[in-house]
């Protein structure tokens, strides 16, 4: 079966995929985009939001920050024409705003005709890419560029100066973390809708077409297999895997490819501890060495969560999955070197 995700959702970029799809239905829509967080702020620089005259996608954090923007992205809406309106606006997020953040936002509100959307799908770019959005108020669409060093991409988003004027610099490559969820029974089920909103890519596998909902979270594909241990072999390093399949065996099997291969982020294994034991002994029978049978997490989940609704184990695996992802996300910073050809300091001290 093929996945039910556009190019733009594939890339991470959900705001594309929902300013193209107003576009495509002839409806006007403005992207606030902040550009820059200075101190305490509800949300990072480069966060987006698409704004229509009486809905909105994304958040920039909520709060009378989230309320003001909606306003002023409505007044653009109101104006005639709605096309090429841009808009810049600094907030400081103290009493003005009633927000104890303390800190402050540069916010971009941009009206988006649809020809700007025309060459801006990040699947068809070289890589790496960046999305490069001119800041002034004549200042042209957004494109995308393709060609930065590597180093420079860490830096990003910025603003800084291009030709002669401010623009915005994000990436646009997909970084999110790729899971791969086998089972499509009612655990499964919960765990794909909770991690829809979450910064994951996952690849839904089973060999029961029947079993999938006719709907998908757009940053979900399924993958009707007859094998689905040989989807292991498929993967990119790096990956996340939950086992929960119907079988206890294929389950086995699955757990094994994975432990075998060696180069995954994360297994977890739905079931008991009991379940886990009987696990051990087996793929210890198989030859597989003890140290790497630790690195199987079973029971999944985080400690204090002992419900046993598709739900509460959903919502215990996806707050278990991000812990994991931000642990990564540390581990790879601290070893990648600086600009400089130094390690970074997680911690912010010198060394």
């Amino acid at each position: 079966m093929t996945s039910r995700t556009s190019n733009f959702r594939a890339s991470g970029m959900t705001w594309l995929a929902d300013l193209k799809r107003l576009a495509d239905a002839g409806e006007s829509a403005v992207l606030v985009t902040v550009t820059a967080a200075r101190g305490s702020t509800p949300r990072e620089a480069g966060t987006k939001m698409v704004v229509t005259r009486d809905r909105f996608f994304g958040t920039i954090g909520g709060g009378h920050l989230e309320y003001r923007c909606l306003e002023i992205a409505r007044e653009i809406l109101g104006a005639e024409p709605v096309a090429r309106i841009r808009r810049f606006e600094v907030f400081p997020l103290g009493p003005a705003l009633g927000q104890c953040c303390g800190g402050a936002a540069d916010v971009l509100f941009e009206a988006v005709a649809a020809q700007d959307l025309l060459e801006i799908d990040p699947s068809n770019a070289e890589t790496p890419s960046v999305l490069v959005t001119p800041l002034a108020t004549e200042g042209g669409a957004m494109y995308l560029r393709s060609g930065y060093p590597a180093d420079d991409l860490e830096q990003m988003p910025c603003v800084t100066s291009e030709g002669g004027r401010a623009v915005l610099i994000e990436r646009v490559c997909d970084d999110r973390t790729q899971v791969l969820l086998f089972g499509a029974g009612h655990v499964g089920q919960a765990v794909v809708a909770a991690l829809a909103p979450l910064p994951f890519a996952v690849s839904w596998i089973d060999s029961r077409a029947d079993s999938f909902p006719p709907e998908m979270p757009s940053n979900t594909v399924i993958e009707v297999v007859d094998r689905p241990t040989l989807e292991v072999d498929y993967t990119l390093p790096g990956a996340f895997y939950l086992v929960m399949t119907h079988s206890h065996q294929l389950d086995l099997e699955i757990c094994e490819a994975v432990l075998r291969r060696g180069d995954f982020a994360y297994l977890g294994l739905i079931g008991s501890a009991t379940k886990r034991a009987r696990f051990n002994r087996r793929l210890l029978a198989k030859g597989l060495p003890a140290d790497r049978l630790g690195r199987l997490t079973c029971p999944i989940g985080i400690a204090g969560i002992s419900g046993k609704h598709p739900a509460e184990i959903a919502a215990s695996v996806s707050a278990q999955l991000l812990a994991e992802r931000e642990a990564q996300s540390l581990f790879e910073a601290r070893e990648a070197p600086d600009r400089d050809g130094l390690k970074r300091n997680i911690s912010g001290q010198g060394s």
